[in-house]
């Protein structure tokens, strides 16, 4: 649903990253290399969660203004173009998880698990980890949605895409050469650093349950709630999805969002809680396989009070 007025502090957060990215290219010399890093990670991260918000019709009534604000492509690996036809898909889904159907979801199904072989399925159990899904995740990510793109049907407008993706790869590229930031540390931060920090968001998002929501709940402080943009609430997101990020908390309460995660797809703490569970703890084993339509492989979940998920 489209805005139908000028949301101001997304207009804020949009403004704070340009000056943010700004100033790491103008004084990067003056940073050690390890705070440049981390800069750019939440600054990649943080541009992410800004476009997701563009994608759902946010800030402004003018669609052309918002596309403005998310279409240079600060990430490089993934044309903002691909990501918002596939989120869109996404939110489209009723049967949320369903790798057939999900063009988000990162179950595999017991077709594709009977047909793997022992390296693939050995992958499979690395990435439902969390630290294989941050190291890794990135570049799977990337991959997904260029295959997404090029199998389009229309093939000049897949065409048009990547030439226009490309076109602003090198005129970011060419801006950070410029400002005589190492390309590598820019790639290493931001398409890197930041991925993993925007699949750190999505690694608890989901779960395929039989009764109840399939979109978790992560609590966490102001400084991921920003990051985020509060999407960390995803249930109240998935069921108000025009809501803007800085009106997601008071929807949540009056959802009692937190509530109807726990009873489904999941209630965590924090991003802590996340990480201490599952950075290298599969979150499910791929057990089973011939009597299970699907089977969980990265889609991490956890009741609050401890209580583990059944496989």
């Amino acid at each position: 649903m489209r805005s139908s007025r000028i949301e101001w502090p997304t207009v804020g957060v949009a403004a704070a990253i340009a000056g943010g990215f700004g100033s790491v290219l103008v004084w990067h010399d003056r940073m050690p290399i390890a705070a440049t890093l981390v800069a750019l990670a939440v600054l990649g991260g943080w541009y992410n969660s800004l476009q997701h918000e563009v994608i759902h019709g946010h800030p402004t009534p003018w669609p052309r203004l918002n596309s403005a604000l998310a279409i240079v492509p600060l990430g490089l690996v993934v044309p903002f173009a691909d990501y918002r036809d596939i989120h869109v898909a996404h939110h489209r889904e009723p049967e949320l998880t369903d790798p057939a159907r999900d063009p988000e979801s990162f179950y595999v199904s017991a077709e594709k698990w009977g047909r793997s072989s022992a390296p693939r399925r050995a992958m499979f159990h690395i990435m439902s980890t969390l630290a294989g899904r941050l190291v890794l995740g990135p570049v799977v990510f990337a991959a997904r949605h260029w295959r997404y793109g090029l199998r389009q049907s229309d093939i000049r407008k897949a065409a048009g895409r990547v030439v226009g993706h490309v076109a602003g790869v090198i005129a970011v590229l060419l801006v950070v050469r410029a400002s005589g930031l190492p390309i590598w540390i820019y790639v290493a931060g931001v398409s890197w650093g930041g991925g993993a920090l925007s699949l750190l968001r999505s690694f608890a998002e989901h779960r395929n349950v039989d009764q109840g929501t399939r979109s978790a709940v992560v609590r966490s402080g102001r400084f991921f709630s920003l990051l985020y943009l509060n999407n960390n609430l995803h249930h109240t997101h998935h069921a108000q999805p025009w809501v803007p990020w800085f009106e997601l908390p008071a929807a949540h309460s009056a959802l009692d969002g937190d509530r109807a995660a726990a009873a489904g797809a999941g209630l965590y703490r924090g991003y802590r809680e996340v990480i201490r569970r599952y950075l290298v703890v599969p979150f499910d084993r791929p057990a089973e396989v011939a009597d299970a339509p699907m089977v969980s492989l990265t889609l991490a979940n956890g009741l609050t009070g401890g209580v583990e998920p059944t496989a």
